[in-house]
């Protein structure tokens, strides 16, 4: 059977077409992957932006730590300056000895613990308090040979519990082994004795009469 030129012609071209479209993605398709690119476009994204901020915080972080110690070291330095310049301020009065911050009289006379306290206080000073080893060897430095002195110690208000004259607990001591033993249970008020190194305390009656340090 013969087929008309035309026929044959059309129908190639129509199964030519419909070749064509099997091969190229749908419309459908193209738009599904347009939006599947864009939700992993915007998933890269904002990875990258939560990597980023995540960061951040970690150098905001280090920078506030930073901060706060240059801050810390600041203040300590101003405290070491205000006290260089109080300390290079001060000047002792005759008879006086100068540590540090501080200024210290050893009487001549002996009296009981109650009055040497109370000449120091009408030197506008108190018995000594002692809160560090430096203090402790200056302190001791300034007896004689063989002297004891009243220091600014006492457990007069309770029992066992030591005390500085300003009210401060003791936080560290220099008593001589076996001391403070409160003999007879009348020894209230301490005491440096002289010793070889940098001195030691003890209890003793505040009754007992000898010479005293005052520090200002």
């Amino acid at each position: 059977m013969e087929i008309d030129d035309d026929v044959y012609i059309n129908k190639n071209l129509t199964m030519e077409g419909d070749f064509q479209r099997k091969k190229q993605p749908s419309r459908c398709v193209n738009v599904c992957l347009g939006l599947l690119c864009a939700i992993l476009l915007a998933g890269n994204i904002a990875q990258i932006i939560y990597c980023n901020k995540n960061h951040l915080q970690i150098s905001y972080n280090s920078l506030w730590k930073e901060k706060e110690q240059l801050k810390t070291s600041c203040n300590t330095l101003q405290k070491e300056k205000e006290n260089l310049q109080t300390n290079c301020k001060i000047v002792c009065q005759t008879g006086w000895f100068k540590f540090d911050i501080s200024c210290y009289f050893v009487s001549t006379l002996k009296k009981n613990w109650t009055l040497s306290r109370q000449d120091c206080i009408t030197r506008g000073a108190d018995l000594v308090s002692i809160d560090g080893m430096d203090e402790q060897e200056f302190v001791h430095g300034l007896l004689r040979t063989g002297q004891n002195a009243w220091i600014g110690l006492t457990d007069s208000l309770k029992e066992g519990t030591w005390m500085w004259v300003d009210g401060e607990p003791v936080t560290t001591s220099y008593w001589q082994p076996g001391q403070p033993n409160s003999y007879n249970g009348n020894q209230d008020c301490g005491e440096m004795v002289e010793k070889s190194g940098m001195g030691e305390w003890n209890d003793d009656g505040c009754f007992a009469e000898q010479i005293w340090i005052c520090e200002k």
